[in-house]
């Protein structure tokens, strides 16, 4: 997580403004949100990551959603870079003002790993780890009435960011909603519709096993983000994956918008590049044209958890990042007024046969 101080210069980095387009904007410098001061009073002429969500509210690139929308970050596979897309889409927004909120439904925990300040260090003990662990609540305590909504809602270093952490009884939730009447509305009902009154940007990091939690998340979902390796074992399960989508929204009546962001693109490998292609291709116009590339700087910035703008501000895959974001983005502020295309896309078997 970012501790660092932001001049003007480097702030104007994260959110890939430029000096026009500032101007364009009609942004002076007074306009622009106050500097920090230090523990002395003194004026630091930066700001910190607090102030951040401020100054992104004015020179960033991202406009406020009409509508609270919420999200699932979710494919039938792992390593596929599903939780480092929903930080990065997480961290991004809340740094543009958008209050935002993560509700992790993966028992692997990463998307909570990384956005929790609660880490461990070499000096503690394995008692002390599990004290500070056992008394995190999650959707689990919500489930059974011994914590409410509010109580499991954990603050990040961002104040516009929450989220819901993972916790191991989500495998004891997923199994005990198969006695409940209306098993599939309950994450809906109880969780997501409460915190759209809260959010603007609801995100939901799902496991890749497909459970009685993911059938909960797509039903509550405007937008469902699948991302797709540009890799062969991915490519082949594509067909069966969206066959599977397309038969539960047929079956629970729901609509929400399906997009496709290809991931793990390797540009110098040119079976990654074909299948790239294929994705641009055939999955439009429910694909993004903008692809998340193997990077060092991806895998750093996750370990740090920090979103890659904030990480590496001026690189190539900050840039590309954004330009992501901003396709995603566009894909929120039109959920739900998505003209579908009449017939399905060219068929898997047509390219492999």
């Amino acid at each position: 997580m970012s501790s660092g101080l932001f001049n003007l210069k480097k702030a104007m980095n994260v959110f890939g403004a430029t000096p026009e387009s500032l101007e364009a904007k009609g942004l002076r410098d007074a306009e622009l949100p106050a500097f920090s001061r230090g523990s002395d009073n003194r004026l630091l002429k930066s700001w910190t990551t607090t102030d951040l969500p401020s100054v992104g509210e004015k020179i960033g690139f991202l406009p406020k959603l009409k509508a609270p929308i919420a999200a699932s970050v979710f494919v039938t596979k792992g390593g596929v870079l599903k939780s480092s897309l929903t930080l990065n889409l997480a961290r991004i927004a809340a740094l543009h003002g958008v209050r935002t909120c993560v509700v992790g439904l993966d028992m692997q925990g990463d998307v909570t790993s990384a956005l929790s300040a609660d880490d461990t260090n070499d000096e503690e003990s394995l008692e002390q780890a599990l004290s500070r662990l056992n008394v995190v609540r999650g959707l689990a305590d919500v489930f059974t009435g011994q914590a409410y909504l509010d109580d499991v809602l954990k603050t990040s270093d961002i104040p516009t960011l929450s989220f819901i952490p993972e916790t191991p009884e989500l495998v004891a939730l997923d199994q005990s909603l198969v006695n409940r009447n209306r098993r599939e509305y309950w994450l809906r009902d109880t969780v997501i519709t409460p915190l759209k009154r809260e959010f603007d940007l609801v995100l939901m990091d799902c496991s890749p096993n497909w459970n009685r939690l993911i059938t909960n998340a797509l039903v509550a979902s405007d937008v469902l983000i699948s991302p797709v390796e540009c890799k062969i074992n991915n490519f082949r399960n594509l067909k069966t994956f969206r066959a599977l989508i397309e038969e539960f929204r047929r079956d629970m009546g729901v609509d929400f918008d399906h997009v496709f962001v290809p991931s793990r693109l390797s540009s110098g490998r040119k079976l990654s590049q074909e299948i790239f292609t294929w994705y641009l291709e055939n999955l439009a116009p429910n694909c993004t044209q903008q692809a998340i590339r193997e990077s060092i700087q991806g895998e750093e910035a996750s370990a740090m958890k920090l979103s890659l703008p904030e990480y590496a501000p001026t690189s190539a895959a900050a840039d590309e990042m954004r330009a992501l974001t901003l396709e995603l983005w566009r894909v929120f502020e039109n959920a739900g007024r998505t003209v579908r295309p009449a017939h399905m896309p060219r068929a898997m078997s047509e390219l492999t046969n």
